[in-house]
């Protein structure tokens, strides 16, 4: 199971390498690009994503998010707008507002996807 496993420590460029062999569903320009996770939310790069596996019989060497908690995977992440990006940025800022309790509607996780969805692009 991977929260057994520690991430492989590695250079930036071994690290682009396996993230584009391993992503056979969007294509990495480099590891700035960013994702959006849709398991746990959050917006992540190529830099945080983790490495972990494929050494001393541990499994296949695959990629997952680094959210603690998240063992989401490429199929898991997609390419953002700029209005995504805006929208998760505002999130925040209302999250970290002092005072302030977010107060937000129970609406089903499916019409909360679905929603979400909509602001993402296809891969090519």
């Amino acid at each position: 199971m991977s929260f057994l496993l520690s991430p492989i420590e590695l250079s930036d460029a071994e690290k682009f390498e396996i993230l584009q062999r391993l992503d056979r569903y969007r294509k990495w320009q480099s590891l700035d690009e960013k994702r959006y996770c849709l398991a746990c939310g959050q917006i992540i790069d190529g830099h945080d994503i983790l490495v972990v596996g494929g050494t001393r019989g541990t499994g296949p060497l695959r990629v997952i998010c680094p959210t603690e908690r998240c063992h989401a995977i490429p199929m898991d992440w997609v390419i953002p707008t700029d209005l995504a990006l805006a929208r998760v940025s505002m999130t925040d800022e209302k999250k970290s507002a002092p005072g302030k309790k977010v107060i937000q509607p129970r609406v089903k996780f499916t019409d909360r996807l679905r929603k979400l969805t909509v602001h993402f692009r296809r891969a090519a």
